[in-house]
């Protein structure tokens, strides 16, 4: 095996270089080790790899020119250099790797703050003497949103909670920042070290929470609303309901009168002899004392009080018995019949029903004279159309080229209030 003497200069140069920076490296490791721990054992296997390097190194590079010696390790095989070069390399990377994994593991005054500063949440401590000694990156930024700089001690917090900047909203506990996010802060103390003076101070994230109460308020609002409304509706619809009865009391009243007028007017003018003008008349007289209040009645009284009075009614189509359409054409037959002989005097009424998708088509006319212009209501008609409209129908009347009374009325009509 060839002797180190027996390398080219440049390996002889090579050599004692990398064992020179071994040595250097291995003295690092050791001081570094021996500064961040306790036991010097620990540290040993550092501290005899450099001194071993360094033998080396020196057995290679000096010798005494005095006495014209050479170094004494020139003739030892250079394999046993490079092999102590690779194991140095070799426990140099794995002491390296080790003592990272140490430094990463190991709790400290860095490592705490720097899993405070990974907090969602402001966090901050502060001495029996209001200095604060940590405060996390969540705190110091509140800090600035709040006052413009940071906190340094206690009282920094607690004026800048009780004077916010312009640009914070406070809404009583609860700092709504420009950012729309909304803050609570508390604060307590702790003990240290048996000193129970020590503060903590901390900020919460209570957006989420926060607008969630904005939104319950609002609904409470409008539910408030809807009661209001509700009401106003109740108490409107219990003066709606007085209305109608009232309203169907003056249909009666009117279609009552208006016929037994009529009635009476016929007998006094008929030829019948005296004693059954008498009888007549006083049957047509009871009708307007009677209290019976029916407001419509169906197509067939119509048909038949017409027929007393000396007017056919005569029908095409029919509407569904006992509903609201057939109740509110029975009122709107009975007011064209009275009109038929008292406005245009015709003896004949012609009502026309007609049923379409969601809605009945009603046409009211007679053979009498045409009205000279147009239809002017009176309380029959007026009410008749109250009614219908009521009910979610329409109403129109027509004078050319006769009179004409349209109804167009829904199928689903229940109630006229």
């Amino acid at each position: 095996m060839s002797a180190f003497s027996s390398l080219p200069v440049f390996l002889q140069t090579l050599i004692p270089l990398l064992l020179f920076v071994e040595a250097v490296l291995e003295l690092g490791l050791f001081i570094y080790q021996l500064s961040h721990r306790s036991k010097l054992h620990d540290n040993l296997p550092s501290l005899v790899i450099f001194a071993f390097l360094l033998t080396l190194l020196f057995s290679v590079t000096q010798g005494d020119p005095f006495e014209g010696k050479d170094a004494f390790l020139l003739n030892a095989p250079w394999l046993i250099f490079i092999t102590v070069i690779l194991l140095g390399i070799v426990h140099f990377a794995f002491a390296l790797t080790r003592e990272y994994r140490r430094r990463k593991n190991m709790l400290s005054p860095f490592s705490v703050k720097d899993a405070t500063d990974k907090l969602p949440m402001g966090l901050c401590f502060a001495d029996p003497n209001g200095r604060i000694v940590l405060c996390n990156d969540r705190m110091r930024h509140l800090s600035f949103a709040l006052s413009g700089r940071e906190f340094q001690i206690t009282e920094d917090l607690e004026k800048a909670l009780e004077h916010p900047d312009k640009s914070i909203i406070v809404n009583g506990d609860c700092y709504i920042l420009p950012d729309k996010t909304v803050w609570q802060f508390r604060k307590q103390h702790i003990t240290v070290d048996n000193d129970e003076n020590w503060l903590q101070m901390t900020a919460h994230n209570v957006t989420e929470l926060y607008n969630g109460n904005v939104r319950q308020t609002a609904i409470n609002d409008e539910l408030k609303e809807v009661n209001r409304k509700l009401q106003k509706m109740y108490e409107r619809m219990a003066d709606d309901i007085k209305e109608k009865e009232i309203l169907d009391l003056k249909i009666h009243i009117h279609d009552t009168i208006g016929r037994s007028l009529l009635t009476i007017r016929d007998i006094i003018e008929s030829d019948e002899n005296t004693d059954k003008k008498l009888e007549a008349l006083q049957e047509a007289t009871a009708v307007l004392t009677s209290d019976r209040v029916t407001a419509s009645g169906t197509m067939e009284e119509v048909v038949q009080t017409a027929e007393i009075l000396g007017v056919t009614v005569m029908t095409d189509g029919c509407l569904p018995a006992d509903s609201l359409a057939e109740e509110l054409t029975v009122v709107a037959a009975k007011e064209c019949v009275t009109n038929c002989i008292r406005h245009a005097g015709g003896n004949e009424v012609y009502i026309s029903i007609n049923g379409r998708k969601d809605v009945f088509d009603i046409t009211i006319t007679n053979n009498g004279a045409a009205p000279s212009g147009p239809i002017k209501e009176g309380s029959g008609l007026s009410s008749i159309r109250h009614s219908i409209e009521s009910a979610g129908g329409e109403m129109h009347t027509a004078y050319k080229p006769r009179f004409e009374l349209l109804l167009i009325i829904p199928k689903d009509a229940t109630s006229f209030i």
